[in-house]
């Protein structure tokens, strides 16, 4: 014969429900357009379980920091996309990826060719 206990119950379900709240409500996309007045973006998201193409979001809040700017949003940069909501509303720009291509080229020379050292000559 089984025993119900509605307490244990209880809390089993309210540890579910919480965890549901946990869950990361964040999609992949790309910055189509960029407004420095306001500092948003047009963003074309990601398909949520596809590499398609998903909707069209205007007037994403993108992320400021004081000081220094570390990327600066253009069209074609890929953005990883929050939401406030289950219904994926309020969207805003978490952060912003850098390809391997425009890295390379901010990166410090850390080689240098001085020529034949002076002992050598």
């Amino acid at each position: 014969m089984a025993m119900i206990y509605p307490k244990f119950d209880q809390k089993i379900n309210d540890q579910i429900t919480a965890k549901k709240f946990e869950q990361t409500r964040t999609r992949p996309g790309v910055v189509i357009s960029y407004d420095k007045s306001t500092n948003t973006a047009t963003v074309l998201l990601d398909e949520k379980y596809a590499g398609t193409v998903g909707d069209i979001v205007n007037n994403v809040p993108c992320p400021f920091n004081y000081g220094i700017q570390t990327v600066a949003p253009h069209g074609g940069l890929r953005c990883l996309v929050g939401f406030r909501s289950d219904s994926e509303r309020d969207p805003y720009i978490l952060t912003f990826f850098m390809d391997p291509y425009d890295t390379a080229k901010n990166m410090n020379n850390s080689v240098s060719d001085t020529g034949i050292p002076k002992f050598m000559v």
